[in-house]
Parts: structure tokens; C-alpha cells; sequence
């Protein structure tokens, strides 16, 4: 019997990390509009939008390295074709209209200019658009000046890039889990290279691409995530993280680094939090006794398309902000006036997602189930009656 792949409470996970991107870009984009902001004055909301792409980060090596390593017992091998195609087929259709949406479309909607990017001239090239039609868009954001609404597609474009090797990596490694650990400290090493060239020859272009280019490329958290992976396939080390202490002291640790890093320490903190968000989705996925349930209707509606609500909302909040404009609407750092900006923001972003999803990207995911080997949460209809693999919390050996 082949099993299927579901880990509870993770779609809640995936729509909270969204959340937290929108709060930073809401403040971002209300202060390149020339709002009253606290995108600089809060030190928490400051941090919450990269906080969240890190975990993201963490949840997909975690998630994708355990369908692998799952695949790879059932079939004897990973089809490596048939991982492209799941890929493609889930991530592409959306990054492409988004794309060709900031380039050819968004540009001439000009009640939702952004004064900001009024100040670059040179993004709007054909090798910027190559760029992000290869799936380079985290180097193109090095390149060249940021496009409006769409510059957070760099990060769809690391994981992309990390699923291209991924399924080779898995499906040649006798010990991933050593695998897994060279990479780490293998990436480490390589920047620690590349930050002490850049100071040696702090002048050299070459080298501030190259430097930018692996601050963003952050393959570490994916990697910690894998670990996470291999820990729960083998079923090691789970009695002694799986409580609710571990799960508290990892909340908090996170909220006490966002106030008291060391500014030494910056260029590697990610590291620390990808290490804390591994353990919260361990505790919340797979402790049954977790503090914190996130498994219901509501979250697993608002995870699944929380793809969708990460890629759209840049465009929902500069909407908002646009039609707030438009009316003259006091957009202030009043309670009111957020109450109205963020309900419209986070509204917009989850309507424009779900749209999206019922009428663009299921279509997509239903030629996805043909190259799906191993099922998962995303590719059964009835996640209620699901057996799922979870591991017993006691569960170590």
C-alpha cells in the first residue's frame, strides 16, 4: 500500500507566513507613497516580511525532501522528469502572469503608481524581462532597480532554482542526511569566501553581484528543512523535540532575536530562525498534544492558495492604497485608518488568490495529478479521511 503524505496544521503555517510578508509590504509601499509608515520605526514589522519568506523557505525543503525521500522507497528511484513537471505546473502559470502583468499591464495603471519607483528608468529592459523569464528573477533584482509589484518574485525564483538540483541530490545520495550537512556547512564556508573578498576588492562589481546574489540565495534554510525531512522518514531524535516547551521556547527565541540580534551576527541569523521554524513545524505537524491547532476548514482553504496571496499581494496593496488615493482617504498610522488599510490589503490579496486558484491554477494542478507519484495534502480531495504517514510522537528509534 502506498501512503499518502499529509501533515497537519501546515496549511495555517503557510497563510501566517504570507501574513506576515503583507504587513511588511503594506508598510513598505505606504512609505513609498509618501505615508506616515513603521516600516522603519518597527523593529518587528521591519523583520516580518523576510521572517516570513525564510520559513517558506524551510517548509518547502522540508516538505519536498520528504516527498522525495518517500518516492524514492516506493518507486526504487525519483522521476526526476515527472518532479520537473509538478513543479512547472504548480509554479510557472502564476509566475508567468505576474511577470508579464508587472511589465506589460501594471506599468499603465496609474492610479496605483508608486512614486518611489518614479526614480529608477532603467528596469523596464529586455534583459531584465529575459532574466525573469528564466527564472532569474533574484538575480535580475540584483541587476537591475526593482520592479513595482512583482520584486518579491526573487524568492520564487531561489526555490526554483532549488528544485532544479534538488531531485538529483536525493536521488544519488546513499546518506542525505551527511549530504545535507555538507551543503550547509559547505554554503557557509563559500560566503564567509565571498564576504571577505568583497572586502578585500570592495570596489569590484563582479563581486557585489556575486556577494547579493548568495546573501539571497539561501539554500541553508531549504537544507535544514530536508534534515527536518530525513528526521521524520527515519523517525529519529522526534520524542525529544516533539513538546510543547520546545515549541514556546522557539516563539519566543524568534521574537527575542527580532529585538536583540548582535549586528554581528546579522549576515547569519537566518540560519537561527531557519533552526526555530524547522522546530515549530515539527511541534505543530506532529506533536498531538501541540499548544497550537491550526488544523481547520478556514486554514486549510487560506494555505492552499497561500501562493496566490503571497504572489498577488503587492498588486492588492497597491490597489488599496491607489483607491485610498483616489478618494482621498487619510491613510494614517491611526487605528482606524490601518483597520481599513489592512482589511482591504489582506481582503484583496485572499479574493484575487482564491479567484486564481478556482479558475486559473486547478486546471494546472489537475495535469499535475498525472506526474504525481507519491500523494500528498495538495492531491487528495478528502484530507478528513486521510491516513496521512505521521509518525507516533514517541516514535524514535
Amino acid at each position: 500500500m502506498k501512503e499518502q503524505v499529509y501533515f497537519k496544521g501546515l496549511h495555517g503555517l503557510r497563510f501566517f507566513a504570507a501574513l506576515a510578508v503583507i504587513i511588511t509590504h503594506t508598510e513598505l509601499i505606504k512609505g513609498q507613497m509618501n505615508y506616515d509608515y513603521y516600516y522603519e520605526s518597527s523593529k518587528l514589522v521591519f523583520e516580518l516580511g523576510g521572517l516570513g519568506v525564510i520559513f517558506f523557505f524551510v517548509l518547502s525543503g522540508f516538505l519536498i525532501t520528504y516527498l522525495l525521500l518517500v518516492e524514492k522507497k516506493q518507486e526504487g528511484t525519483i522521476r526526476v522528469r515527472d518532479f520537473y513537471m509538478r513543479r512547472i505546473l504548480r509554479i510557472w502559470p502564476l509566475y508567468f502572469i505576474i511577470v508579464l502583468a508587472g511589465f506589460f499591464i501594471l506599468p499603465f495603471l496609474h492610479f496605483m503608481d508608486v512614486p518611489y519607483f518614479k526614480l529608477f528608468t532603467n528596469q523596464f529592459n529586455i534583459t531584465n524581462l529575459l532574466l525573469f523569464l528564466l527564472m532569474l528573477p533574484n538575480l535580475a533584482f540584483i541587476l537591475f532597480n526593482p520592479l513595482p509589484h512583482i520584486g518579491h518574485t526573487w524568492s520564487i525564483g531561489v526555490e526554483e532554482q532549488f528544485y532544479l538540483i534538488w531531485p538529483w541530490v536525493v536521488k544519488r545520495s546513499k546518506n542525505i542526511l551527511l549530504v545535507l550537512v555538507f551543503i550547509i556547512v559547505g554554503l557557509i564556508g563559500l560566503k564567509i569566501s565571498i564576504l571577505i573578498l568583497f572586502k578585500v576588492f570592495p570596489g569590484s562589481n563582479l563581486i557585489r553581484v556575486i556577494k547579493v546574489f548568495f546573501a539571497m540565495f539561501k539554500i541553508e534554510s531549504m537544507a535544514i528543512g530536508g534534515i527536518g525531512a530525513w528526521m521524520v522518514f527515519e523517525r529519529r531524535y522526534l520524542t525529544r523535540l516533539l513538546n510543547n516547551y520546545i515549541l514556546l521556547g522557539s516563539l519566543a527565541l524568534t521574537g527575542m532575536l527580532i529585538y536583540f540580534t548582535p549586528t554581528l551576527l546579522q549576515d547569519g541569523i537566518f540560519l537561527i530562525y531557519s533552526v526555530l521554524f524547522l522546530l515549530i513545524i515539527l511541534n505543530i505537524s506532529l506533536n498531538p498534544n501541540s499548544l497550537i491547532r491550526l488544523e481547520n476548514k478556514l486554514f486549510r482553504m487560506l494555505g492552499r492558495i497561500s501562493y496566490g496571496i503571497y504572489m498577488y499581494h503587492m498588486i492588492a496593496i497597491a490597489m488599496v492604497l491607489g483607491v485610498l488615493r483616489v478618494i482621498q482617504f487619510p491613510v494614517r498610522n491611526a487605528w482606524f485608518s490601518q483597520l481599513v488599510l489592512y482589511t482591504a490589503s489582506i481582503g484583496l490579496s485572499v479574493l484575487m488568490a482564491w479567484l486564481s486558484y478556482r479558475y486559473l491554477e486547478t486546471g494546472f494542478l489537475k495535469l499535475k495529478s498525472k506526474f504525481t507519484r507519491v500523494k500528498s495534502g495538495d492531491a487528495t480531495q478528502n484530507e478528513k479521511e486521510m491516513p496521512g504517514v505521521i509518525p507516533p510522537a514517541n516514535s524514535d528509534n
